[in-house]
């Protein structure tokens, strides 16, 4: 009974420890982006022991939920959207460089970030012209992301689909006035949010992209994914 007593204390304290060295690290985090954290994540590890696990340098599963640290400004973004991920086969041998055999992230993204995300693209691209991106409004009937311009003047409806862990977007309908807008535009648009998107999520396969209520859901994943190279979890 005794001996039992002890493993149960061990097992405790040591994911205690564990959890603690992880929601720490976020707090770090929040704090070099700029951004102020009301609350912290979540960590459990599963129900293989981690006292039988540790000791051989792996944890068979770890399960993170982090609240959104997100502020959108115009085209500004800081901090990250709120994710839920799943780390399988974490190796800790190296403590300084923890190793995820395979890694799930699901996060969900308003329209606000979005149009950023499409606004910085393209401002990269130096792209626009006469037609300003003002706005994107999601469709969950329809399953689009509907993108404005010139603040209603023009839409263009964007059906995403992932397609061998990459994202492409098929314009559902384009019109100004109603009549159609140019190749050439939508084009320019759907490769903006295609390259926006996949920069966010870059070294990763992305599995879902679906659109919800005011924004979009995510699901990224990724195998033998060193954790100092992603430094959080979730979309960049």
């Amino acid at each position: 009974m005794a001996l039992l007593v002890l493993l149960l204390v061990a097992e405790f304290g040591l994911r205690w420890f564990m959890g603690n060295e992880l929601r720490t690290e976020f707090r770090e985090q929040a704090t070099r982006e700029g951004v102020e954290l009301t609350e912290d994540p979540t960590i459990a590890f599963g129900a293989t022991p981690l006292i039988l696990s540790a000791p051989r340098g792996t944890i068979p599963e770890v399960e993170v939920t982090t609240p959104s640290t997100l502020q959108v400004t115009g085209q500004e973004i800081i901090g990250q959207p709120g994710t839920h991920v799943v780390l399988n086969d974490l190796l800790i041998s190296d403590p300084d460089n923890p190793v995820a055999g395979r890694m799930v992230a699901t996060t969900e993204v308003p329209d606000e970030y979005l149009l950023a995300v499409i606004q910085q693209s393209m401002a990269e691209e130096n792209a626009g012209g006469l037609l300003q991106l003002t706005g994107v409004t999601s469709d969950v009937a329809a399953g689009t992301l509907n993108i404005q311009f010139n603040n209603g003047m023009a839409e263009l409806n964007l059906s995403p689909t992932p397609v061998d862990g990459q994202l492409t977007f098929v314009a559902a309908g384009a019109s100004l006035f109603g009549f159609d807008l140019p190749g050439q535009v939508t084009d320019m648009i759907t490769a903006a949010l295609r390259e926006g998107v996949a920069e966010q999520a870059a070294g990763f396969t992305i599995e879902e992209f679906t659109v919800i209520e005011g924004g979009a859901r995510m699901r990224v994943s990724g195998e033998n994914v060193p954790l100092s190279e992603v430094g959080n979890p979730q979309l960049q």
